[in-house]
């Protein structure tokens, strides 16, 4: 037994040393067991790692992410994205720490079973207190290279998981994006269905009076077109279209869109007769369109340039015998022109009136044609914006073709035609500009202007010239296109208008109905950034090779064991006052600098111990007790 005293034992007897050495090799042993299941949790961990990387950048590539969306919220977004991110470096910090403790743990103890020098075991134990001594210790390979690679790999790898740290809260993130669902709304409409009865009237003191007030919506074509601003929602050139009731959803709405397109001609067959007995021509004839059909002309003064008129339509083939209703069986807008008209000479007499005129020692020829517009509506599906009340991408469907030279009216007959020609645009009021040849002449109505305005002409210029120089032959040409252009806008801004006054105003009462819009939303849903995803990827897989490199590619042998596990302040301690060898090398430094220390350490040491060697070490003490041994400081430590 070894001498003590009250507290402390003063020295130990040798079968009392060896028998504590016999339980700390047991404890080595069972240290064995736990080092190689810490390998396996260490690759584990560190596969999973790469696992988790790949299936994100999978999930990136067909952006399953995606479908997990949350609704737009305050909560939503000022709460959980700062969850995510703390979540996810959260995670990265922890699941990083014990892969650096594993990983840390198996390195040290394979390179402690090595034979390498001291100053190697020394820069390699330094290196991983953290990424700043790594560094040191790699620049302190220059001067004294002792072990570059294990020193880098270090390094490399405190690196990595740093990257890993610096990505963790930018890999997923919460991103707005803008979707749609589809939600039903209703609709003013545009096309006014009762739009025929519209020309119906009951006489008042010899006058036909109107349940709508035509005459002031005719007259509001003028304010429409010098106000080019004015919002004029489900309106768009000659297209009408449904607007939905409301506007404080996002998002587009499929509507119903009606066109309206015009076919003029030159009505043929025109038999005519002049009066100037009241000092200025009177017009008055027919125009036999076939079928026995007469298209017959009230006395009428010469038109300046386009004047819209309004003939009876007979049927006993006897000009003036019969007239029919106005309202009934109107086919379209009558004009009398007397612009020029690019036609054959030929042909002039079948289709032109020649009105002479004599004013202040001139005279001339003026020649007038009488032109039938026809009027035709297309329906079609439009997209349209429901913020702005705006067609999108609209290309109107046209009924026919714009006429590009003046031929036959081709007959048209529909029932809501009648509305337009009259009375909407009978009931206009005047321009109040009168042109006369010799006496009060003709005087175009405003909406004679506005459709004169359309084509190009300005009738208030025409108006001073002519008060000046009177009434000379036009220079304008006008062609088909240019005409039917214009009667079909104002067709549609007619029907445009009197929708929207409403009955209130002399207007018409539009229908309701329902259109379904795609309303955009904004929403919240999981995004994954590939650029940070890259830089994890990489450091994950950086990371298991090095793992691998570091910790199995030391071939130590599974019996040996290690005398200390790691090479801190207390082992090296240990080590020093246990080793005679480390002791004299250390003597002959004189100045303990980094360097000098680091150089006497180029000394290859081993700290393994075999297992057999240490059965055979505890079967040949078993005798021994009662003295204390000082001199075996090579028991546990192979030097060279």
């Amino acid at each position: 037994m070894s001498a003590t005293n009250d507290n402390h034992p003063a020295m130990q007897s040798p079968r009392t040393w060896f028998v504590s050495w016999k339980s700390y090799s047991e404890k080595l042993s069972g240290n064995a067991l736990d080092g190689s299941s810490s390998a396996d949790t260490c690759y584990m961990l560190h596969v999973i790692l790469v696992v988790i990387h790949v299936v994100l950048v999978i999930f990136y590539i067909f952006q399953w992410e995606h479908r997990m969306t949350l609704p737009l919220t305050s909560m939503n977004t000022d709460f959980w994205p700062v969850v995510l991110s703390a979540s996810l470096q959260a995670f990265y910090t922890i699941y990083t720490a014990v892969l650096l403790f594993l990983t840390q743990r198996l390195a040290m103890s394979r390179t402690l079973a090595r034979r390498q020098k001291l100053t190697a075991i020394h820069d390699i134990s330094g290196a991983w207190t953290g990424l700043g001594s790594a560094l040191s210790s790699v620049w302190q390979q220059i001067d004294i290279p002792a072990s570059w690679w294990m020193t880098s790999a270090v390094t490399v790898y405190l690196a990595s998981i740093s990257v890993l740290h610096v990505t963790s809260s930018t890999l997923l993130q919460l991103q707005t994006f803008n979707t749609s669902m589809s939600t039903s709304v209703p609709t003013t409409l545009a096309w006014l269905n009762n739009l025929p009865d519209a020309s119906d009237s009951v006489s008042v003191n010899g006058q036909n009076v109107y349940d709508v007030n035509w005459a002031a919506i005719t007259a509001s074509l003028l304010v429409l077109n010098q106000l080019p601003g004015v919002v004029s929602a489900g309106l768009s050139n000659t297209t009408i279209y449904d607007t939905p009731i409301t506007n404080a959803i996002l998002g587009n709405a499929t509507v119903n869109a009606t066109t309206i397109t015009s076919r003029c001609g030159l009505l043929p067959n025109i038999l005519y007769s002049l009066d100037n007995t009241t000092g200025q021509p009177m017009i008055t004839g027919s125009s036999s369109v076939g079928n026995g059909t007469f298209i017959d002309f009230l006395p009428l003064n010469p038109p300046y340039q386009i004047q819209v008129i309004h003939p009876g339509i007979s049927s006993t083939g006897e000009p003036m015998s019969e007239f029919l209703n106005f309202s009934i069986n109107q086919t379209g807008v009558f004009f009398m022109v007397s612009t020029l008209l690019d036609i054959d000479p030929s042909v002039q007499e079948t289709f032109g009136v020649p009105v002479p005129w004599e004013m202040n020692n001139s005279s001339g020829v003026l020649e007038v044609y009488f032109i039938q517009c026809s009027l035709s509506n297309v329906r079609a599906d439009a997209v349209l914006d429901v913020q702005t009340n705006s067609l999108q991408n609209w290309n109107p469907v046209s009924a026919s073709q714009s006429s590009g030279q003046w031929e036959i009216t081709q007959w048209i007959s529909n029932v809501w035609q009648s509305a337009i020609s009259n009375p909407a645009l009978a009931s206009s009021v005047s321009s109040g500009h009168s042109f006369s040849i010799g006496g009060s002449g003709s005087e175009p109505s405003m909406a004679d202007e506005y459709i004169m305005s359309l084509v190009g002409l300005n009738l208030t210029a025409e108006y001073v010239n002519a008060s000046l120089l009177g009434l000379p032959v036009s220079a304008f040409v006008l062609s088909p296109d240019q005409l039917e252009a214009a009667i079909a806008r104002v067709a549609a801004q007619l029907i445009w208008i009197a929708g929207k006054i409403g009955t209130s105003n002399g207007g018409i009462q539009p229908g309701n109905g329902m259109a379904y819009i795609d309303e955009e939303i904004i929403r919240l849903r999981l995004n994954i950034n590939i650029i940070p995803l890259s830089f994890a990827i990489s450091a994950s897989v950086i990371m298991i090779a090095l793992a691998l490199s570091m910790t199995r590619a030391c071939n130590v042998s599974s019996d040996s064991q290690t005398a200390i596990q790691s090479t801190g302040a207390l082992q090296l301690l240990w080590l020093g006052h246990h080793s005679a060898s480390v002791n004299e090398v250390l003597e002959d430094v004189e100045h303990p600098t980094e360097a000098n220390l680091r150089g006497a350490g180029m000394i290859d040491v081993c700290f393994a111990k075999t297992i057999s060697d240490q059965e055979e070490l505890e079967s040949s003490i078993d005798g021994l007790s009662g003295q204390v041994d000082h001199g075996r400081d090579d028991v546990i430590l192979n030097w060279d």
